[in-house]
């Protein structure tokens, strides 16, 4: 079909809509519902009864994420609009539909906190970990006892569809999603494009948002999915905080701390947290390769183990100001610190084809890393008198320094052991100063009562200048290896508009089709130079990003919903930077400037099915991608390992996915979480040797428990099965990971208790192999621990919020 044809389709579908709309003389009261700080309520039930028959609902529906309700098709009469919450008092307003007034909007209907029905009720019941929205999931962090420890990437492990590997890099659906904190690109978790998840702390965040197939208001970059990290904010009036501590061991011990406090006011709300961990590690790693063409050196052996201590520290500054009802200003400040000590000793045995000794050699590498992100945000939201109809600015600022300083001592070995010859030394470093710049508006207008048009303009300035030096020991001197030092500098500007229309037809709170269509066009500006050698890449590009998803809700609130989106995965900054990393020096890896991005189209179907208790979520995908980039190894006739990611031909992706939630019995909740995905990759380089078809599937299982008054225990089961790479596999990877929590001081304390990977079976590995070579590798880091915490509320809504992601699982 062609453009000309989706076009004059799309426009008939939306006169059919807005016909639909005004087919019918019935009116619709549209109002919204606020708490006494102004700040919107969700799940508020809203109906309307006869004025003289109180007790018979005419119609009904609840309040969207932002407060807003709609009630239509109303005939002509005089009725009683009812407003109540479980919590909250009850709100009974007159009001009259007539020929003279159809469409009726109420002013703001603030709803007040009943604390005496607060007092007499008592939850038993535990809540779901894990809920569907139109656009995707969210996982409330509060939920996950199992991972109350770390960073962001542990609070993932148990997130549904994500994978997370060893090293703490995230997957969706088989590619790097990209990852938003509270809905924009950030840099607290980097300025790259491949956001570093272990340096958020988990205890900054209040919740995660899953969007498997995003629409044309986000950005293009978002090939494998977006995952947006909503953090922490209290907005309760009057000064309020807490604070929490913990401790824990595994091999070796590990750290934790955090406090917020916060004072709000009607027109200010001032908040400061900190948060911190401290952490350290051990790991060994085993590899064995087999190099077919190098008879003196068949046989190479590799012996590794790592100490590496690891802190974290995190302050935020937020500071609201609301002078009226229709507008706000937000700024924001964040400092984020990560330091890291890595102390790794390298063993190196080569032997014949006959198994005849041949070289032995010890390599250690002391790698101190030390890295600061500071950025500021400010927002300002502009309401107007129609409860959907919304203005907001934001622009924002990060900048990255990274210093990196290794130190590398060779020493040979003889066959048995002992050092002969003199050390030889090696020094590196690799400096990094980056920044990313975000600068929005966005606007969304009320199409009567049959829909919304959102549009905007989003701007993202990235620049990067790479440092890279190495030096070898020369007469007791260090002398600089020209050949491999150099500067590599990047500069990246994407300037997008986006246009997208949402209609339904019914109502809107509940309407029986709903459908969303947009186009979002990008212009890419982007170079890149590696000076003293000269070499120049310059890369400018322009393209549309059309999409669009069909909703389809049954009586019971389930609902259907097929969705379309061309997306794009431009390389991050670390498989761009050419400087190859020699720590381990027969196994070298480095980026490639000439990575140009991939392409995608997404077709994704899903059902959603709410049951009596519990419900499921099935998902068909299917993704064909041109350009894909995968990592590959070459092998030399030295005996050197050379990966490097490069583009491949086209490439298609077909996965399902499920998620089920069963509640048996009021103290036991289940959520199980099966995906699998199917790659094939249909063209490459002949010259090339490539594993055309990879499968991978995982599976999830989360067991909650409330077996005794203010107590809580979470049981928790990953398998990740082996996952296909284009010239081998990663071997599967299955732990198990136990929480419990009480509360104790009368609701305000709570003490924590984790034990992650409790069998030890949580480790990684690869079989690779090529025409010259078969490769087996495996790490083992000390997963296995057991964690203790306690924290304190004080005039705090955080009480339910305060116990979550105070350890880290490596």
């Amino acid at each position: 079909m062609s453009c000309k044809k989706i076009e004059w389709h799309m426009l008939a579908l939306m006169l059919l809509l807005y016909n639909l709309s005004y087919a019918q003389d019935a009116g619709s009261i549209s109002g919204k519902v606020v708490d006494k700080n102004s700040h919107p309520v969700e799940f508020v039930t809203i109906f309307i009864s006869g004025k003289n028959d109180s007790e018979k609902v005419l119609n009904g529906t609840i309040s969207d994420s932002v407060g807003t309700f709609l009630l239509s098709n109303i005939p002509d009469g005089e009725y009683l609009l009812n407003v109540q919450m479980v919590g909250f008092r009850k709100i009974t307003l007159r009001t009259a539909i007539d020929e003279k007034n159809r469409k009726i909007t109420l002013p703001l209907i603030v709803i007040e906190t009943d604390t005496a029905t607060l007092a007499r009720v008592e939850v038993t019941a535990i809540r779901n970990m894990i809920r569907k929205t139109d656009e995707g999931l969210v996982m409330d962090a509060t939920e996950n006892l199992t991972q109350i420890g770390g960073t962001a990437a542990d609070l993932l492990k148990n997130m549904p569809f994500v994978m997370v590997s060893s090293e703490g890099s995230i997957t969706l659906r088989g590619k790097t999603p990209l990852v938003l904190i509270n809905g924009r690109v950030s840099g607290i978790g980097g300025t790259d494009r491949s956001v570093n998840l272990e340096q958020i702390p988990a205890s900054s965040i209040d919740r995660i948002e899953i969007i498997s197939n995003p629409s044309s208001k986000y950005n293009a970059d978002a090939e494998g999915g977006i995952i947006n990290l909503i953090l922490k904010k209290n907005t309760e009036l009057g000064t309020n905080g807490a604070f929490a501590v913990g401790a824990g061991f595994g091999d070796r011990y590990r750290l934790n701390g955090m406090v917020m406090l916060n004072h709000k006011t009607e027109k200010w709300n001032i908040g400061i947290g900190y948060d911190n961990w401290y952490t350290t590690r051990t790991r060994r790693v085993n590899g064995d390769r087999i190099q077919l063409n190098i008879p003196n050196e068949y046989y190479l052996a590799q012996r590794r183990s790592d100490k590496r201590t690891i802190q974290n520290q995190m302050a935020r500054l937020d500071i609201d100001y609301i002078p009226d009802k229709k507008n706000s200003l937000t700024f924001g400040a964040t400092w984020l610190f990560q330091g890291e000590d890595n102390h790794e000793t390298l063993t190196n045995t080569t032997e014949t084809s006959e198994k005849d000794f041949t070289n032995r050699y010890r390599r250690h590498s002391n790698e101190i890393r030390r890295f600061n992100t500071a950025e500021g945000l400010l927002a300002y939201t502009r309401r107007f008198d129609h409860p959907d109809q919304l203005l907001t600015f934001n622009i924002s600022t990060a900048f990255d320094y990274d210093r990196e300083n290794t130190l590398i001592t060779t020493q040979t070995l003889s066959q048995q052991n002992s050092e002969t010859g003199d050390a030889f030394l090696q020094k590196t470093h690799n400096y990094e100063n980056s920044s990313i710049s975000n600068f929005s508006v966005d606007y969304i207008q009320p199409v009567s009562n049959i829909g919304s048009i959102e549009t905007g303009y989003k701007g993202i300035v990235r620049a990067l200048d790479n440092d890279f030096l190495r030096q070898n020991q020369v007469n007791s001197n260090f002398v600089t290896d020209t050949s491999n030092t150099d500067l590599f500098n990047f500069n990246e500007q994407i300037h997008a508009i986006y246009a997208q229309f949402t209609g339904w037809i019914g109502d809107k709170q509940s309407p029986k089709f709903k459908i969303t269509a947009g186009l979002r066009a990008e212009q890419v500006l982007n170079k890149a130079n590696i000076e003293v050698k000269s070499y120049n890449v310059k890369n400018d590009y322009f393209n549309l990003f059309p999409s669009g998803n069909l909703m389809y809700y049954t009586q019971k609130e389930n609902f259907i919903k097929l969705s379309y989106s061309k997306r794009i995965n431009r390389p991050a900054f670390g498989q761009l930077i050419p400087f190859p990393d020699i720590t381990d020096s027969l196994n070298i890896h480095s980026g490639n400037p000439n990575l140009k991005p991939e392409l995608a189209h997404s077709i994704d179907l899903s059902y959603n099915h709410f049951l009596k208790k519990g419900g499921f979520i099935a998902s068909a995908f299917y993704r064909k991608t041109s350009r894909a980039i995968l990592s590959y190894t070459v092998l030399d006739s030295n005996g050197v390992a050379f990966s490097q990611p490069l583009n491949f031909g086209n490439a298609e992706t077909y996965g399902l996915e499920g998620i089920l939630s069963y509640n048996p019995f009021n103290f036991w909740t289940i959520n199980i979480n099966i995906s699998s995905y199917y790659l094939h990759i249909e063209n490459t380089d002949p010259m090339i040797n490539v594993q055309r078809n990879q499968l991978t599937y995982f599976a999830k299982l989360s067991n909650n428990f409330s077996l005794w008054k203010n107590g809580r225990i979470q049981l928790t089961g990953n398998y990740t099965s082996p996952i296909a790479i284009p010239q081998g596999e990663q071997i599967a990877v299955y732990f198990v990971d136990m929480g419990a929590q009480q509360k104790i001081m009368k609701g305000q304390g709570r003490l924590g208790l984790t034990i992650t990977d409790i069998f030890n079976t949580q480790k990684s590995g690869v079989r690779t192999s090529d025409s010259n070579f078969i490769y087996k590798r495996f790490s083992k880091v000390d997963t296995r621990a057991i964690m203790f915490a306690f924290g304190y509320t004080f005039k705090s809504t955080f009480k339910e919020k305060l116990m979550e992601n105070k350890f880290k699982n490596d």
